[in-house]
């Protein structure tokens, strides 16, 4: 990769320029760019085998996250992007339609990644959405995979996307049985706390809010006869035996 980097700086920096020079120059950075991209997926491929669980996490290294897959797919797609603005693919609509297709895919795949971020913080409204976005993505994928006379190129590319709709479906699954016993729980508990602040006394609910609908489910304002309490206090006979005290008078002189 710096290699293919220092060679298109040494070209550009040449006294010769012509047509062959420029054409030189977009092949090494093409070469770059792909290799670039090789490195990433290599890398987006181990860390996505960590959190399937095919590959064990060792003691002492950094446990996988899907937030490390959506950093990774981030930067694949920024070099297809600069993979885009090469002037010589222009001239080879195969090549310029592949990278349509693995710009679509890898997107895919990161909004995948994302939802799985949000569904492991339990936001599962969000995962829900981002999910329903994913197969979108993928749908749009497959249909541009159509339109491309290479099959052999499209066929891993159309394989592993039925492996991510198969995912796709399970854990929007998950994610909408979670939402469901997440809002089942907040109702009872809900429940719970009405039915335990009923009739609860005016004094202990001053900062507080609450919406009547019945004159049963006013507050209590004084319970009669108050509960008895505890009050420490001095015995009687002491009282009584203070008022015979005579003090000493001591006369000066």
């Amino acid at each position: 990769i710096s290699s293919c980097r220092d060679l298109s700086q040494k070209i550009r920096k040449s006294p010769d320029k012509n047509e062959n020079v420029d054409l030189i120059v977009d092949y090494f950075s093409y070469l770059r760019i792909v290799n670039t991209v090789d490195r990433f997926l290599a890398m987006a491929r181990q860390v996505s085998d960590k959190l399937a669980g095919v590959v064990e996490t060792r003691p002492g290294t950094k446990i996988a996250r899907p937030e490390d897959l959506v950093r990774l797919y981030d930067i694949i797609l920024q070099n297809y992007a600069d993979l885009r603005d090469i002037s010589s693919l222009d001239k080879d609509g195969d090549i310029y339609k592949m990278i349509d297709l693995d710009t679509l895919y890898y997107r895919a795949k990161r909004c995948f990644y994302i939802a799985e971020c949000h569904l492991g913080q339990s936001n599962w409204l969000n995962a829900i959405v981002l999910y329903d976005k994913c197969a979108e993505h993928v749908t749009l994928t497959e249909t541009e995979a159509k339109g491309i006379k290479i099959k052999r190129k499209t066929a891993a590319v159309l394989e592993d996307l039925q492996d991510l709709s198969k995912q796709i479906y399970s854990q929007r699954c998950s994610a909408h049985a979670s939402a469901f016993l997440q809002t089942q729980l907040k109702e009872e508990e809900m429940r719970d706390m009405s039915a335990s602040k009923k009739n609860e006394a005016l004094a202990d609910c001053l900062e507080e809010f609450k919406m009547l609908n019945s004159e049963a489910e006013l507050p209590t304002i004084a319970t009669l006869p108050p509960a008895f309490q505890t009050i420490p206090c001095k015995p009687t006979f002491f009282d009584i035996s203070l008022n015979h005290i005579e003090f000493l008078i001591w006369n000066r002189g």
